[in-house]
């Protein structure tokens, strides 16, 4: 074997262990490490699965209003970390049942009252108060989360 022959066998073997990168730890999914925590309940974990099927398109996953179409809303859908202060449980309950217009806001939120289950709006109410407690508790970092309890205070407090 020639000498130019050797050396591009050689190249052509180590290329493939050189190229080779670390992709480093698996991103991390919020969601499943409060499984993995116990901090979601049944309901509550029951009301993040049904705000992502049906509210997350226009609120966003984390209710933050920056869902793939709120661009095309005006006005934009709110971002839950104000919006749900504002807001009781009763007035909470209304808007899932009959849509943002029964409180004298824009009409483009839907009335889900026919589609969900007593038990279902109640699953929602559930994740909705998980999610304003996350917001005004703790800034969100790019690490892992901890999802609490309404009422649940974070360690230090």
């Amino acid at each position: 074997m020639r000498r130019g022959a050797r050396f591009t066998l050689a190249l052509g073997l180590m290329a493939p262990v050189g190229c080779h990168r670390d992709p480093g730890p698996p991103p991390v999914d919020a969601l499943q490490e409060a499984f993995r925590d116990g901090a979601l309940t049944a309901r509550e974990s029951a009301g993040r699965k049904l705000f992502v099927e049906r509210c997350a398109t226009c609120h966003g996953p984390d209710g933050r209003g920056d869902g793939q179409n709120a661009y095309n809303l005006q006005p934009p859908p709110p971002d839950f970390a104000s919006s749900l202060r504002e807001l009781g449980v009763a007035d909470r309950r209304r808007v899932i049942v009959e849509g943002t217009a029964a409180l004298g806001r824009s009409p483009l939120c839907p009335p889900r009252g026919a589609a969900l289950a007593d038990d279902d709006v109640d699953a929602l109410l559930a994740w909705l108060d998980v999610t304003a407690q996350e917001r005004e508790d703790e800034p969100r970092s790019p690490g892992r989360r901890r999802w609490r309890r309404p009422g649940e205070r974070a360690p230090g407090e």
